[in-house]
């Protein structure tokens, strides 16, 4: 089983300014990565929270209809929002509304025995969440521990010093190209280097990705196609390095000793799931593509 903490979002994706309208789908970083893993056919639970309201209800019945398998903590308040305005690339720009204010307080227990626990984006930051998510990364003790800081402006001292202790615990680092610039302006690709993370990995967008694995470093180029929006590529590309190291029965303890060319297989693979992405409106894999992957990289 694979166990994930992070926000669940409405995205409200901007259709038309004159009037305003919007498409709404359900979002969030790590709820991407997760919904990417169970079309994959992967054991999941995902760990998060909802409001109260109508839309609260619709985002729970939607989780379940991904096969999440949801351990949802409840706030009185409404749903958060992400309203999504796309430029001409297909690149999101983002409006996040989020009422909660209460402490996260997670069910633990769930999450122990998991094979790994990926975690990241705006969920790990927040001081009012701070103490939930360390308690599900106790109760995971064990996993391997993965995490994408998926961050969307220059960290505050206090999310920096945040950052900098997660990194100090987990064994993948998932980064993309704009989160090392926003961490280490001056020098991104040698920083990232030598970060204490068995196995850290930097999307470099349409240039592929590189990995780099005690002495072993790997690139691989970006796979061309024709890109509708690039709303949850990073986050697939996260599911698709999940999946492909448990698929190859690679844990913590035996991450370090991966070989290369392994490396190498798993990267492509990370690369080609993110690009499928892209291919199609919003976060969502397409099925004949993703039919398509699974027989190149699973074998299935």
């Amino acid at each position: 089983m694979l166990a994930l903490v992070g926000e669940t979002l409405v995205d409200l994706v901007l259709e038309e300014e004159d009037p305003l309208r919007f498409t709404g789908a359900l979002g969030g970083s790590v709820l991407n990565t997760a919904s990417a893993l169970a079309q994959l056919g992967l054991p999941v639970r995902f760990f998060s929270e909802v409001g109260t309201d109508w839309l609260s209800l619709w985002c729970e019945g939607e989780m379940e209809r991904r096969r999440l398998n949801p351990r949802l903590f409840r706030h009185p308040a409404p749903m958060p929002l992400a309203l999504v305005r796309l430029d001409r690339e297909g690149n999101a720009h983002y409006s996040f509304h989020r009422p909660f204010q209460a402490p996260y307080r997670p069910e633990t227990e769930a999450a122990r025995r998991a094979w790994a626990f990926h975690f990241g984006s705006l969920l790990a930051l927040e001081a009012r969440a701070q103490e939930g998510v360390e308690a599900l990364l106790e109760a995971a003790q064990g996993a391997l521990l993965s995490y994408d800081p998926n961050l969307r402006n220059p960290p505050t001292p206090r999310e920096r010093a945040l950052i900098l202790g997660y990194l100090e615990r987990v064994d993948l680092l998932k980064l993309s190209w704009d989160d090392a610039r926003l961490l280490f302006p001056e020098g991104p690709v040698e920083a990232v280097r030598g970060l204490p993370p068995t196995l850290k990995v930097l999307t470099l967008g349409p240039e592929g990705a590189v990995a780099f694995l005690g002495e072993v470093e790997v690139r691989v180029p970006g796979e061309r196609v024709d890109v509708v929006d690039t709303v949850g590529a990073g986050d697939t590309f996260t599911a698709g390095l999940l999946a492909l190291l448990f698929r190859r029965g690679l844990a913590r303890e035996s991450l370090p000793s991966m070989g290369k060319e392994t490396l190498e297989e798993v990267l492509k693979g990370a690369v080609a799931l993110s690009a499928l992405a892209c291919t199609v409106r919003g976060a969502d894999l397409p099925e004949e593509g993703l039919k398509a992957w699974r027989a190149r990289f699973l074998g299935d």
